[in-house]
């Protein structure tokens, strides 16, 4: 019986110790895989999120103000050919 628990005691212990070992070769190729994504990301010059945001407001501001500037442009042709045509009234 003595032997029996023996042989139980040490499989639980290489049981305890192959789990540490596999988590720790777990977190070793998380990392490695990590560093190798960032790597690759990082050669493909990729915009950060943070900067694409920023662009992205600016770009819509300026869509904005060129409607803006478009709707201003056509009525001061409305006015000007407006006043052409009291000219040539005149």
């Amino acid at each position: 019986m003595v032997n029996k628990s023996k042989i139980l005691s040490d499989l639980s212990k290489i049981a305890v110790d192959a789990m540490s070992t596999f988590s720790s070769l777990k977190k070793e190729i998380e990392t490695l895989v990590s560093l190798r994504v960032n790597n690759i990301i990082n050669k493909m010059n990729l915009v950060k999120r943070d900067e694409f945001d920023v662009l992205k407001k600016m770009v819509q501001k300026m869509l904005i103000e060129n409607e803006k500037l478009k709707k201003s442009q056509k009525k001061q042709i409305i006015r000007k050919k407006k006043s052409i045509k009291k000219k040539k009234k005149a």
